[in-house]
């Protein structure tokens, strides 16, 4: 089944999204100047402002229709649960309809946002609980922005630095021009003012995709989830290795690198006895060599009854980050954070946690 569209919830159109041709465009109705837009855009992205009342540098006049014929709806926080580390898992409601989640990391004083681009996944990796949602649909620019300045707003970080991640629900790089629409919003000065090298997109490994964002305006730092050495194992893992195989993977990464000069990263889900072998980890090395890439090594995250996969041990996943660097492969292991919440990597799913250790928040 296809996805579909976001649905509107008001006849209105949404202000909140649009870029500021978009916005221009949307003016021509009202025969007001073209400069108005950027005043508009500015409003909405760089000052967070979602009253149409409050943007007092407009005509009372035009504000007035804007505010009858139009919405600005980045969405709500619809729920919160904090897990023990102090991450916080977001449900966020839509304002096109349905909800995504969200999660906000703190460790020691680095502060990232990890966010959704689709309601669920259509790529089906079978150590991931958002895969078993399949693809609900695509989020609009406007919801994936709207993530980030709601928990922005939520958390008091709007004039605050921090790091963002596209590793939420879904493959980013599905939602290609959404996600790119909304990195040009994100790093524009007049807009979200993120330094790019801020931002990372996690990706299973969509190859053309990965080479096409190699010539955007704006690059993100690239994530690229692997997480087996071989096709056999990464064709079970990851169905999208059946179409992009590992060699196909790597021709793209390299295609990335060469036209970004950035060091890019490849997460590797350790799980116990399917990855974490001595053959895998001389397999990972091979692959790695040659690329400005280190390995990002991610202990999975076991969600009992749902998943049928176990984490290595503690001391497994020390000795293989030790066999990496042996080896001079760049490595650090992403311990968990948030699974208390369910908030870890591939944990999102829209389920409620029934850990004790939660608190849950209307919001």
């Amino acid at each position: 089944m296809p996805p579909t569209a976001p649905a509107s919830t008001a006849e209105k159109p949404n202000l909140f999204g649009l870029d500021k041709a978009q916005i221009e465009g949307f003016l021509e109705r009202y025969d007001a100047p073209r400069f108005h837009a950027g005043q508009i855009y500015r409003w909405l992205y760089e000052k967070r402002e979602f009253s149409v009342d409050a943007w007092t540098d407009l005509p009372r006049p035009l504000r007035e229709r804007l505010s009858e014929e139009a919405t600005v709806d980045p969405g709500q926080l619809a729920q919160q649960v904090q897990a023990e580390d102090g991450t916080i898992k977001y449900r966020v409601a839509l304002a096109g309809g349905g909800e995504v989640e969200s999660v906000y990391m703190l460790h020691q004083e680095r502060i990232t946002l990890c966010i959704s681009s689709q309601v669920g996944c259509a790529l089906n990796c079978d150590f991931c609980l958002t895969a078993k949602m399949g693809l609900v649909r695509h989020l609009s620019t406007g919801e994936i922005l709207g993530q980030i300045a709601r928990i922005q707003q939520d958390r008091g970080l709007v004039d605050v630095s921090f790091n963002l991640v596209f590793m939420g629900m879904g493959e980013p790089l599905h939602n290609y021009d959404a996600v790119t629409a909304a990195l040009r919003v994100l790093t524009d000065e007049r807009g979200f003012g993120f330094s790019r090298r801020r931002i990372t997109i996690s990706t299973s490994g969509l190859a053309p995709a990965i080479e096409r964002l190699a010539n955007e305006p704006v690059r993100p730092r690239l994530a690229v989830s692997l997480n087996a050495t071989t096709d056999e194992l990464r064709d079970r893992l990851m169905p999208v290795n059946r179409k992009y195989p590992i060699a196909r993977l790597l021709q793209a990464c390299r295609v990335f690198t060469q036209g970004t000069r950035d060091r890019m990263s490849f997460e590797y889900v350790l799980l116990s006895g399917v990855n974490d072998s001595p053959e895998d980890l001389r397999r990972l090395v091979k692959i790695v060599t040659g690329l400005p890439a280190k390995v990002n090594l991610i202990p999975f995250n076991e969600v009992p009854g749902r998943l049928p996969y176990r984490a290595p041990t503690r001391e497994r996943v020390i000795e293989f980050h030790q066999a990496l660097r042996e080896r001079d492969v760049p490595a650090s292991i992403r311990w968990s954070r948030g699974a208390d919440a369910r908030a870890a990597c591939g944990q999102l799913a829209l389920e409620n946690s029934s850990s004790s250790s939660t608190r849950d928040r209307q919001g």
